[in-house]
């Protein structure tokens, strides 16, 4: 009687590889098999329950640490042995840079032209810190509230304020003033809606600074912190 017909060895070797493969890729796929597991991602979007998206994973919850997510954050997202997925916040950049500098943009100057325009500011989640530093060079002019642009939208749930200090600029011609740029409540966007300057001269009026206050020369200093919109 003949041998029945059986495999040979290398067919059974090929086989043990390729079920081996197939568990493999499919331990890979699940989470209760893998366990947890962390990596970076780049987020594409940021959903209207506060969660983002980033690597095909279309729903991760952030940590209390990641504020302020955008697209194109890189973050580090984790996953649980249940399949869920969280993130704790950004990657830190190669080179840290605690400060960035900003162009302010500034309005109702009328004829007023700019020799120093700049500023710089940092944030700690919501909260921005910035300065603003201002020179004049030629000559305002009209009757137009002067307004400054902060780095973002400001928050207008509340009033906020910001600490100012002009010199040779401001009501009653050249002079030393204090003063504060305000932000009204109900209103929007990065400007200021006011900029109200006190006069230490002996007529030590108070007024909102106008395009005809800017004098040539003038400086106007715009510090504090702010809760972003």
């Amino acid at each position: 009687m003949n041998a029945p017909n059986r495999p040979a060895p290398a067919v059974h070797r090929d086989l043990a590889w390729a079920l081996k493969e197939q568990a493999t890729r499919a331990g890979e796929g699940a989470p209760s098999v893998r366990g947890a597991d962390w990596r970076t991602a780049v987020v594409t979007l940021v959903n209207p329950d506060g969660t983002v998206a980033a690597d095909g994973i279309p729903a991760i919850r952030r940590l209390e640490t990641y504020r302020n997510p955008a697209a194109g954050d890189l973050i580090v997202i984790q996953q649980a042995s249940n399949g869920n997925w969280i993130s704790p916040g950004r990657t830190a950049p190669t080179t840290d840079t605690q400060f960035t500098t900003f162009t302010p943009a500034v309005s109702g100057g009328g004829s007023a032209t700019w020799a120093t325009r700049t500023g710089w500011y940092t944030s700690h989640g919501g909260l921005i810190t910035v300065c603003v530093h201002l020179i004049v060079n030629a000559a305002g002019s009209g009757e137009g509230l002067v307004a400054v642009d902060m780095p973002t939208p400001v928050y207008r749930g509340t009033r906020q304020v910001l600490t100012m200090h002009t010199e040779s600029t401001g009501p009653n011609g050249s002079h030393i003033g204090d003063g504060q740029a305000v932000f009204f409540a109900g209103g929007s966007g990065p400007a200021t809606d006011r900029l109200r300057t006190s006069s230490n001269d002996a007529v030590n009026r108070d007024a909102n600074l106008t395009g005809a206050d800017l004098l040539a020369g003038g400086t106007i200093t715009i510090q504090g912190s702010y809760r972003a919109a």
